[in-house]
């Protein structure tokens, strides 16, 4: 089975623990030998120019690396820039639920066809001057996503998606401690799909990590991802590809548990027959 590591936010910050941590996760990727797609914020609320000065020599590193870059929203301020997250994330992450019924009006001309496609053709032009070539995937922040988002990816040529997340109810489990969420509820199908007009959507599987890998959880955590990965790849089909989600920060913030529990669960997936490694663009290219 064909994977994709995936980690998001690059170019979020640009304060220097950001970047360290970015930094940190390029090597480490190296030194495990995968070649990763990092999602990339082109305006996170800064002057587009002096984001991309800050982030230049990092991106060019990550690049000779064999790395690559993929479109993630346009200044991620919010997790409704491209629509409601998914209602299995409300546990952990109720704010926007909360932002949103309470401005309903707001967001549904906010989430017009006409105010998506701008927003992208904006976030796509910022993205070819950084990479001198156009995105070929989308990720709407935080997995908010709506149906005009689909139309709006379409109408400026962009026909991949990874904005939808597999199981937030296990990832909830990770930062509640719930132990009712502590089981497996995919809210898609562990296969991709195509979303009107014509976007091939590619579900996550979930940062299981986002909260930290604290030492006494670490068995723990590590033998959610194996309940959670053998539910998907007993579901799989021939068109299904693991696209793996983490965050440079999230990782940085228990770094050694981090890299030793994903270690650790990579050798198992060779194991189970997740062997070959790629980016997304090497996946979705002709």
């Amino acid at each position: 089975m064909q994977a994709i590591f995936t980690c998001d936010d690059a170019g979020a910050s640009t304060a220097p623990r950001a970047l360290e941590a970015f930094d940190a996760v390029v090597d480490w990727l190296g030194s495990v030998g995968l070649e990763g797609t990092f999602f990339w914020v082109p305006k996170p609320g800064e002057h587009p120019e002096v984001h991309y000065e800050t982030w230049a020599a990092h991106l060019d590193a990550a690049l000779a690396a064999g790395h690559e870059f993929q479109l993630h929203g346009l200044t991620h301020g919010t997790c409704l820039e491209f629509g409601l997250t998914q209602e299995s994330t409300r546990p952990s992450n109720p704010a926007p639920f909360e932002d949103y019924e309470a401005r309903p009006d707001y967001f549904r001309r906010e989430h017009s066809v006409e105010n998506l496609t701008a927003k992208l053709r904006e976030a796509r032009d910022i993205y070819e001057c950084a990479f001198h070539a156009p995105p070929l995937v989308f990720r709407a922040p935080c997995f908010g996503m709506c149906a005009n988002a689909y139309a709006a990816l379409h109408a400026v040529g962009i026909y991949h998606s990874s904005s939808r997340g597999l199981d937030p109810t296990a990832t909830a489990y990770t930062i509640t401690k719930d132990p009712s969420k502590r089981r497996w509820a995919p809210d898609y199908p562990c296969h991709p799909w195509v979303e009107p007009p014509g976007v091939t959507e590619y579900v996550c599987f979930e940062d299981l990590t986002l909260s930290g890998v604290p030492s006494e959880e670490y068995d723990d955590r590590l033998d959610l991802y194996k309940s959670e990965l053998e539910h998907f790849l007993a579901e799989a089909t021939q068109k299904t590809v693991l696209v793996f989600g983490t965050h440079f920060s999230a990782m940085y913030a228990t770094w050694e548990n981090t890299c030793r529990l994903l270690e650790e669960l990579f050798d198992w997936l060779s194991g189970c027959g997740v062997t070959e490694w790629l980016t997304f663009a090497d996946h979705v290219s002709p």
